[in-house]
C-alpha cells in the first residue's frame, strides 16, 4: 500500500508542478525567466513540503518518544514556514506581474488542501501498518539480496525501453513517416520513459532497507536521527549501549540504501534530462529548458560526491564496530 501511495504521491505533485509552471508562464510571458524562477521555488514547495511531511508521518510514529516529539515538531514549523514563505512569493509575483489574484489564490487553496491530505493520509498508512505489526527482524543486507535488486532495475529498464521502441516505432510505420518527429528524437521519448521507470523500481528495492533502517533504530525517529548524525556526519555524540548497536546495524545498511538512493535519482533525473533534450532539438530553444537542463546536471553534480562521502563514512563506521552486530 506504502509503494502505491508514494507513486500515486510522485505522479499528481508531477502533474500539479508542470500544470503550475504552465499557468505561471502563460500569465507571465513577457517577463523575464529568471523573474519566474521564483515562482517556480514556491511552487515546488508548495507541492513537495505537503509530500514530506505525509511521507514522514506514513513512516514513523511521530509521538511514541520526547525525542521523535521534538523532532517533529521542529520539521513541522520548519515546513509550515516555507509554506508560508511561498505563498507570499506567489502572491508578491502576481502583483509584480500583474496576475490576477485567481492563480495565487488557487495555488494556496491547493498548499492547504495538499498539507490536509499528506497529515491524513500518513496517518492513515501509519495506522494501517500498526493495525498488523511485524516482528523486528533486522538483517545484514546480503550480495544476493543486492544483486537481485540490480537485477530488477535493469531488467525494467530494458523492458520499458524495448516496450517504448516499439510503440514509437508502430506509431511511425501508422502515421505519416515524413510528418513525424525524427528517429533519434523517438529514441530519447523511449530512453526518458525507460529511466523514470527503472526509478520506480529503484525506489520500490529501497523500500525493505528503508524498513530495516527503522528496525536498526527501534522505529524511533529520535534514534534514527541521532545514530545518523554519528555514522554520517562523525558528529562526537554519547550513545547508550542500545544506542550503540542501532548505529552499529544502521551503518551496516545505509551504505547499500545510499547506493540504490544515488541510482534511482541518476536514472529519475536522466529521464527528465532526455525530456529537455528533446525540447531543445524539436523547436526553439528557450531559456526554461536550459535552466532545467543545467539544473539537472548541477543537482547530479552535487549528489554523487555528497552520497558518495557518506557511504565511506558508514562503511568504516560499520567496520569499526562490526563486534556490536548480533549474530545471524
Amino acid at each position: 500500500m506504502k509503494v502505491l501511495a508514494f507513486i500515486l504521491s510522485m505522479v499528481v505533485s508531477t502533474a500539479l508542478m508542470f500544470g503550475g509552471i504552465f499557468l505561471i508562464v502563460a500569465q507571465s510571458p513577457d517577463h523575464s525567466t529568471s523573474f519566474q524562477l521564483l515562482a517556480f521555488f514556491a511552487l515546488t514547495v508548495m507541492i513537495y513540503g505537503p509530500v514530506s511531511l505525509g511521507s514522514m508521518r506514513a513512516y514513523w510514529n511521530v509521538k511514541v518518544t520526547e525525542a521523535s516529539r521534538h523532532f517533529y515538531k521542529r520539521w513541522l514549523w520548519v515546513v509550515l514556514g516555507l509554506e508560508v514563505l511561498a505563498a507570499i512569493a506567489i502572491a508578491i509575483f502576481a502583483v509584480f506581474v500583474g496576475m490576477g489574484w485567481w492563480l495565487p489564490s488557487a495555488f494556496i487553496a491547493v498548499e492547504i488542501v495538499l498539507l490536509g491530505i499528506g497529515v491524513l493520509v500518513g496517518d492513515w498508512l501509519r495506522r494501517r501498518d500498526e493495525a498488523h505489526p511485524q516482528q523486528l527482524s533486522w538483517a545484514p543486507v546480503t550480495r544476493a539480496e543486492i544483486a537481485r535488486k540490480i537485477a530488477i532495475i535493469a531488467i525494467t529498464f530494458i523492458v520499458v525501453l524495448i516496450a517504448g521502441i516499439l510503440v514509437l516505432g508502430i506509431v511511425r510505420i501508422v502515421g505519416n513517416a515524413e510528418e513525424s518527429l525524427p528517429v533519434g528524437v523517438h529514441l530519447l521519448f523511449a530512453l526518458s520513459f525507460a529511466s523514470m521507470g527503472a526509478s520506480f523500481a529503484g525506489i520500490n528495492s529501497t523500500l525493505p532497507l528503508n524498513a530495516q533502517l527503522r528496525d536498526a533504530a527501534v522505529r524511533d525517529m529520535g534514534t534514527m536521527q541521532k545514530v545518523s548524525k554519528v555514522v554520517l556526519r562523525n558528529k562526537q555524540i554519547d550513545l547508550d549501549e542500545n544506542e550503540q548497536i542501532a548505529a552499529a546495524k544502521y551503518a551496516a545498511v545505509i551504505p547499500t540504501t545510499l547506493g540504490f538512493m544515488v541510482s534511482y535519482f541518476a536514472l529519475l533525473y536522466i529521464g527528465l534530462g532526455a525530456q529537455q533534450v528533446v525540447r531543445l532539438v524539436s523547436g526553439p530553444v528557450d531559456a526554461f529548458t536550459v535552466g532545467m537542463l543545467a539544473a539537472l546536471v548541477g543537482v547530479l553534480a552535487f549528489l554523487f560526491p555528497y552520497f558518495i562521502i557518506r557511504v565511506r563514512r558508514a562503511r568504516t563506521y560499520a567496520r569499526d564496530h562490526a563486534d556490536l552486530l548480533p549474530l545471524v
